[in-house]
């Protein structure tokens, strides 16, 4: 995970087994993920998000879109998550 994603990302495993969320929160970034590629915008996010900062929602799309959407799933616990 980049430096710029750690920002925005935490892992742990006492939080939906180990998988990345959003630091300070329970979601899933798989879940925004999911969200933006049936074309979520950040005001859509915000709109299913609302306890979000529009700001820390247009960064973390930006890092996950710098590293590439399926980035988080290169970690053995996403893979054995998503079978």
């Amino acid at each position: 995970m980049t430096k710029a994603l750690k920002n925005y990302i935490s892992v742990s495993s006492t939080i939906f087994g180990g998988s990345p969320t959003i630091s300070g929160t329970r979601i899933p970034v798989e879940r925004v993920i999911n969200l933006v590629r049936q074309g979520y915008t950040t005001k859509d996010l915000k709109e299913e998000f609302p306890h979000l900062e529009p700001q820390k929602i247009q960064n973390l799309i930006s890092c996950l879109m710098e590293a590439g959407l399926d980035a988080n799933k290169t970690s053995p616990k996403a893979q054995v998550a998503s079978r």
